[in-house]
């Protein structure tokens, strides 16, 4: 009977912890806002190897980001899920040390600016969930800057069959005696079991965003890039907008990240008094900030909004949601082309992985649409391939560009993880889509270079695959 009672309450607190409310704030559809097109710019960090098989970094996201910094004002608030040089199994010889550049920019800003304020929301698992140090967070720290670490208890329990167990009796395991290896970092030093208990748990603030005030206004940069030395080879997108309302539409989304941690943060500025003029209500482009489960929403009704004759572009580092899945399938069977790139999910900082869950996604796609959707692969070479972007263009003269944190899984759509996204939509002439149509086109056609391979490359149709993604994607036991 004791047992029994046992399971239940168990089984009871899985299932409340999976479905509970989110905190007040998050899971957001920001209202879409006007925005000049000389407001906006699309950024990449591409990563391949020339003929001679030497690795090539075009790269824009962290010098546009340090670019920002320098010329900061009054106020710096960013929140990244990876703040750490941390290289993993090996650290690539031609890497670079992101966390600690980003943090020597933002103490070096702070020391000419005395008054300038900088907030920076973060995971835990920097330190490895309070089980070792972060050294670029301790720096900046020491230097006056503020850090907080998300408190993701308060978020829903993706991993349903561990979290109840580690709910009820596991987390009040004392964080002492290290004895187990840093999950990350071969040579880190020991951490103890409870950090492990918590990594078990697969949950994040998955954010990476950033919001300066500069002398003419408010800049928001989104992207899929972490400063973190182990990712500082991957390719990655980011969007650069310079709008005050979507700023701050970011901040209030940021506030309740911090309020769910039980920390402030600083009051965002009031405009100056010449601020940056509003764009006219006849501006051609809108974009709207999404967050969490609004960004699973926002794409199911982009992809089931599309005609035939319309295309959608997808470059995706992890593909696995079962709503987009059939929302791509569908639109390929209404006559819309549908071309998607992906990562091959084999490398994982020195570590090698089976392909799941994007070789049996794109077997499934591939073979259920008869070929009529287009996979490729991104070519890469310990590196990954980690931008989450989806480009729709309509037959008429209409586009849609969705570009962030978020990749296409239940963790990162459906209320889990914290993610942030933007949701671009106007005419397709517009530069912002221009500059996305020709990155598209550069990688998908390896124009100058070769990034891309056919789907044959790494065509994994096996059944075994295929049942572990789905079970993984079910109950919240994979990484992704």
């Amino acid at each position: 009977m004791t047992l029994l009672l046992l399971l239940v309450i168990l089984v009871a607190f899985a299932w409340w912890h999976a479905i509970k409310p989110l905190p007040r704030g998050l899971s957001v559809q920001g209202s879409p806002h006007p925005i000049e097109p000389g407001r906006i710019l699309f950024l990449s960090d591409l990563t391949s190897l020339d003929s001679s098989g030497q690795r090539v970094c075009r790269h824009q996201i962290f010098s546009t980001l340090f670019e920002l910094i320098d010329n900061a004002q009054r106020y710096i608030l960013l929140d990244v899920f990876l703040f750490n040089d941390q290289p993993g199994k090996k650290q690539p010889a031609d890497g670079r040390p992101l966390a600690g550049e980003l943090a020597a920019r933002l103490i070096a800003r702070k020391q000419q600016c005395p008054d300038l304020r900088i907030d920076i929301i973060t995971d835990p698992i920097n330190r490895a969930y309070d089980g070792a140090p972060a050294p670029p967070l301790d720096e900046l720290k020491e230097a006056g800057i503020y850090i907080i670490t998300t408190e993701t208890d308060a978020l829903r329990d993706s991993n349903p069959l561990y979290s109840g167990l580690w709910r009820l009796l596991l987390r009040w395991i004392p964080a002492a005696g290290k004895i187990c290896p840093h999950p990350f970092a071969r040579d880190a030093g020991k951490i103890s079991p409870n950090g492990w208990l918590r990594l078990l748990n697969f949950k994040a603030n998955h954010r990476k965003v950033a919001l300066v005030d500069q002398a003419d206004g408010f800049s928001v940069l989104v992207t899929s890039a972490n400063p973190h030395g182990g990712s500082s080879l991957h390719s990655n997108a980011a969007l650069l907008i310079r709008d005050d309302k979507l700023a701050r539409d970011l901040y209030s989304s940021e506030l309740a990240v911090a309020r769910l941690s039980q920390r402030p943060l600083s009051p965002l500025p009031q405009p100056e008094q010449s601020p940056r003029p509003a764009p006219s209500a006849a501006a051609p482009l809108t974009v709207r900030l999404i967050t969490e489960g609004g960004i699973g929403v926002s794409v199911c009704a982009a992809l089931n909004g599309t005609a035939r004759g319309d295309r959608i572009c997808l470059a995706m580092f992890y593909l696995a949601d079962r709503k987009v899945i059939r929302g791509l399938l569908a639109a390929a069977a209404r006559g819309v082309t549908v071309e998607i790139i992906l990562d091959p999910n084999r490398d994982a900082f020195g570590y090698r992985k089976n392909g799941v869950p994007n070789q049996p996604v794109a077997a499934e796609l591939v073979a259920a649409s008869a070929g009529v959707i287009t996979v490729r692969w991104y070519l890469t070479h310990g590196e990954q391939f980690h931008t989450k972007l989806l480009f729709i263009e309509s037959r008429g003269d209409r586009a849609d560009l969705v570009l962030g944190s978020a990749n296409l899984t239940r963790r990162n759509l459906r209320d889990y993880n914290l993610e942030t996204d933007l949701h671009v939509s106007g005419p397709r002439t517009a530069p912002v889509f221009s500059e996305v149509r020709g990155y598209w086109r550069k990688i998908w056609q390896n124009a100058d270079a070769r990034y891309t391979a056919p789907y044959a490359d790494y065509a994994d149709p096996g059944r075994f695959k295929k049942w572990q993604y789905q079970l993984q994607e079910r109950f919240g036991l994979g990484t992704f």
